[in-house]
């Protein structure tokens, strides 16, 4: 069959070029494997830092996410009550800072609460944690049960599923805690909740142990009624930042945060579009850096290709003067370039599935972000790219191949 009567297909795959490039790089092994290895180590960049990239992104944003609705306020000013200097939310301060979330939405929570650190001795044990007093009824807006039930009462607690876990805690354990003057308070765990987001962006069950306002207030003592932080929740999160504004002009007498501040305002939403940003930044950055790797890698096998052309020249002169269309020299370099990329870029790929793991579990500790198509995706993006850049570093080689004259190819030593 002429070249010109050939379908698309066929000019494109032909088994006997095929077979013919295999033997050339078989025949050429160390130099195939090392025309390789500059590929893999690109595609392993590409591959490993995307997938780590989009891990940690992945498994944050879901940590986030958890707290991505709420305003966390604390308290800045100190207050003298009785003679003492103390600081928190009165409850004047509270009806100010709800009025203020009115004047914005009226789809909210809002939940005043009572937040320290505490020893908490387990049998022979110790372990600190996050101790806080709300109303069940709040509780359950800003986590969820997954074990048991809502504490009630004066010695009923919920602690957060690490926390059990790590102090080997269940529903019926017993915990001791020394109240204000010293004496044990013995808490009974009746529920356990699932873990939520970071400590940073509001209220974290990770290490929390979580009672009324009676039993908070009889561990701890009640600060003269002053609550130590609030949390609000919007329904809508893009409401955070009106929200956020209207406090601070409230409480603070403007929207502008310095040092003279009554209040300090965490916004979740806001910080979660800060950690979108750096997040996509340092994917740029890191794709820069593995689009480097495999640029050197190009020119190596563009190198290399050549080389080959030029100890080859007899051999393609002899190929051409038996019937070889410069179609078919071009497609056996192309074809030689092309499993260089494939082959360098699947071992690319499988050490970035390997490596990935492990560094987002010595990260975040979890590789549950493996399993994201975010991350996934990597792995036909790290081979696609293997292979383009190989066909396009094997392209110039291939057509000086192809352009070779028969008659001074043939007589090259």
């Amino acid at each position: 069959m002429s070249e010109e009567n050939k379908s698309i297909w066929q000019k494109i795959y032909s088994p006997m070029i095929l077979s013919l490039a295999v033997r050339n790089l078989k025949l050429n092994k160390f130099r195939t494997i090392l025309s390789m290895i500059g590929i893999v180590i690109g595609v392993f960049a590409i591959c490993g830092m995307g997938m780590i990239s989009a891990g940690f992104t992945e498994e944050m944003n879901s940590m986030i996410s958890d707290t991505a609705d709420t305003l966390t306020i604390s308290p800045v000013g100190e207050k003298v009550i009785d003679g003492t200097t103390t600081t928190g939310f009165s409850a004047k301060d509270l009806r100010d800072i709800e009025s203020a979330v009115k004047s914005v939405t009226k789809e909210y929570e809002f939940i005043p609460m009572y937040s320290s650190t505490k020893y908490v001795y387990i049998g022979k044990e110790t372990a600190m944690a996050s101790v806080s007093g709300m109303d069940a009824n709040d509780l359950e807006k800003i986590a969820t049960l997954i074990q048991g039930t809502l504490p009630r009462g004066s010695t009923n607690v919920v602690v957060g599923e690490t926390f059990a876990e790590d102090n080997d805690l269940r529903i019926g354990s017993r915990m001791i805690m020394l109240n204000s003057g010293g004496q044990e308070v013995t808490s009974r765990v009746v529920g356990i909740l699932e873990d939520t987001g970071m400590m940073t962006l509001g209220f974290s069950t990770s290490s929390a142990v979580v009672g009324s306002i009676e039993w908070y207030t009889g561990l701890v003592g009640d600060n003269h009624g002053l609550y130590d932080k609030v949390i609000v929740k919007a329904y809508d999160p893009t409401e955070l930042t009106p929200i956020d504004d209207a406090i601070e002009k409230k409480m603070n007498g403007k929207e502008d945060k310095d040092s003279d501040d009554t209040v300090y305002i965490l916004n979740s939403y806001e910080i979660m579009e800060v950690f979108d940003e750096i997040m996509s930044m340092s994917s740029i950055f890191t794709t820069i850096i593995s689009g480097i790797s495999l640029l050197v890698a190009a020119v190596a096998i563009t190198n290399v290709m050549l080389m080959s052309v030029k100890e080859r020249t007899r051999e393609v002169g002899i190929l051409r003067s038996i019937g070889t269309y410069r179609s078919q020299i071009l497609q056996m370099f192309l074809y030689e370039a092309g499993l260089i990329g494939l082959i360098g870029a699947v071992a690319g790929t499988l050490l970035a599935l390997i490596a990935a793991p492990v560094m987002l579990l010595g990260m975040i500790g979890s590789v549950e972000a493996m399993l994201s198509p975010a991350v996934l995706v990597y792995v036909p993006i790290g081979i696609l790219i293997g292979l383009i850049v190989c066909l396009i570093s094997g392209l110039y080689p291939a057509w000086k191949a192809a352009n070779l004259n028969p008659v001074e190819a043939m007589s090259t030593d």
